[in-house]
C-alpha cells in the first residue's frame, strides 16, 4: 500500500481506496500507462513472463521486471 495525495482537499489517502476518508472525493485508481496516459492496459501474465524467459533468456528481463503493458503503445511497466 501506498500513501497518495487526494486530489481535492491534498490529504494522505491509500492508493486502494475508493474515496478519501477526510472529504469523501472519488479517487482515481485506474492504472495509466506512464508514456502515452492510456487507461487500456493489461497485467501480464505469470505464464506469458515464463514463457519469455525460456524463449529469450536474460533478453526478457524489462517484461519479467514489468507487472502491465499498454495495449495502445505496448510499453511495459
Amino acid at each position: 500500500m501506498a500513501l497518495i495525495k487526494c486530489p481535492e482537499c491534498g490529504k494522505d489517502v491509500s492508493n486502494i481506496a475508493k474515496t478519501c476518508p477526510n472529504c469523501g472525493a472519488p479517487i482515481d485508481t485506474t492504472v495509466r500507462c506512464p508514456k502515452c496516459g492510456s487507461t487500456d492496459t493489461k497485467i501480464i501474465s505469470g505464464a506469458s513472463k515464463a514463457v519469455s524467459v525460456a524463449m529469450w533468456g536474460v533478453f526478457a528481463a524489462n517484461k519479467v521486471m514489468s507487472k502491465y503493458v499498454c495495449n495502445k503503445c505496448k510499453h511495459k511497466f
